[in-house]
């Protein structure tokens, strides 16, 4: 049996461990870039199905995203998403030149763990749980495409409810980069999380 949908209470909280999850990635985002400046949007959260994630949050544009699995007490993955020039931007930013093909696919699945595991680290503080990001995978195409192939590969039923922690990122590199991370729960998991923090 699915647990309730989260009361507006409760969806304040969750958004405010996103803030905080998002603050520490964003940090070691900053650190990655050589120190620039890198800016966190108000994390929303939406609760929906599978299948509406990848309408609501996707569209024709293509992207390079990069996904996590979560290791430990709660059950989802960790979403990067950026447009394709963003990607490649942000390889250049990394090793200081214009990569392309497996190179800069190495780059990229290395920066989302490193910024994965510095949210999920945080997020393990306010619970002490322990909680680690699986092996990235990469994967390219459509906004569209690529969130439903995320959710599909990880929740395999379309129909059962999730819990998106959502927050848009921008860095004053050069060239600038931007995009978004995504925390996809199953709903049970997040009502575990709200358990474990007294809600």
């Amino acid at each position: 049996m699915n647990a309730p949908v989260p009361s507006e209470a409760q969806l304040d909280v969750l958004r405010e461990v996103a803030n905080i999850g998002c603050g520490h990635a964003v940090n070691a985002l900053a650190r990655l870039v050589g120190g620039k400046r890198v800016e966190l949007s108000v994390p929303r959260v939406i609760v929906t199905t599978a299948s509406e994630v990848a309408e609501q949050l996707g569209g024709e544009e293509v992207v390079t995203s990069v996904k996590l699995g979560i290791v430990g007490e709660l059950r989802g993955l960790m979403l990067f998403v950026m447009p394709s020039r963003d990607s490649a931007a942000l390889g250049k930013v990394l090793l200081g030149h214009v990569i392309g093909g497996v190179e800069l696919e190495s780059a990229l699945s290395e920066a989302a763990n490193i910024v994965a595991s510095a949210c999920l680290s945080a997020i393990g503080k306010l619970t002490r749980w322990r909680l680690l990001p699986t092996v990235p995978e990469l994967r390219g195409g459509s906004a569209r495409e690529v969130v439903g192939a995320a959710l599909r590969d990880t929740e395999g039923q379309q129909t059962s409810k999730v819990v998106v922690l959502e927050a848009r990122f921008s860095a004053s590199s050069a060239p600038p980069v931007s995009g978004r991370m995504l925390l996809v729960l199953e709903r049970d998991s997040s009502s575990a999380l709200l358990h474990r923090l007294g809600v």
